[in-house]
């Protein structure tokens, strides 16, 4: 059976595209397939009170690991912005090819945080920052302290609780040239490090937020 493919001058249109379901060739979907028997693991995690901190995540299968090496900042409200402009961020994130050290996080702790201001190396694969919805954090946050599950009515007026304004690769800012590693086959799909990344940045948004809620439940309103 051979089935005739449509115009894409019909079909690559803006106000259809977004309106199309996933697919097995999806970004997402293509890369949970392929990493669906990795190992997964959270190496290290070591926020305060306040929830701000380290954070390691990997995955790994027959000698191979990356790993997301996680910044949780104290962030002041005027000092939060989403515009390309912006100088800080409520976190900020590289994906590390490999198991990082003391001394590779000590690094990264120094330029990911700062991220274009920041330089990398060709052991880190891709970069990326993220802001909080204040409101929508904090309300998950409360509600997880009093033993209770937040109402998806009032998640859905926003729609997230971190959103990531930017996601880097290929040799920006002294992260690893495409070259180096084009050639390993869990990767060879579209965009796989950096749905990798965006991937372990909501399990670290998760584990945030969790522990936030245990930290406000034992001490108080304070750390919010």
């Amino acid at each position: 059976m051979q089935v005739q493919l449509r115009d894409p001058k019909i079909v690559m249109k803006l106000s259809r595209l977004g309106s199309f379901h996933q697919s097995k060739l999806s970004f997402l979907r293509s890369f949970l397939n392929e990493f669906k028997d990795w190992k997964y693991n959270r190496d290290f995690f070591d926020l305060n009170d306040r929830g701000y901190g380290v954070a390691v995540y990997s995955f790994s299968k027959d000698k191979k690991t990356y790993s997301l090496v996680c910044f949780a900042n104290e962030l002041k409200d005027e000092e939060r912005s989403d515009r390309v402009i912006a100088t800080k961020w409520d976190a900020a994130f590289a994906l590390y090819d490999g198991i990082p050290s003391k001394i590779d996080i000590d690094r990264l702790s120094q330029n990911v945080p700062k991220q274009e201001v920041g330089r990398l190396s060709y052991k880190e694969l891709t970069l990326s920052r993220a802001n909080r919805s204040v409101r929508a954090f904090n309300y998950v946050v409360e509600c997880l302290s009093k033993g209770i599950q937040p109402n998806t009515n009032e998640l859905s007026k926003v729609g997230y609780l971190y959103r990531t304004t930017a996601v880097y690769g290929s040799g920006k800012f002294g992260l690893a040239d495409r070259f180096r590693i084009k050639n390993r086959d869990e990767i060879n799909g579209p965009f796989r490090l950096e749905m990798m990344l965006v991937y372990l940045v909501r399990q670290f948004t998760f584990d945030q937020v969790n522990h936030k809620a245990k930290m406000l439940n034992l001490i108080g309103e304070d750390i919010l």
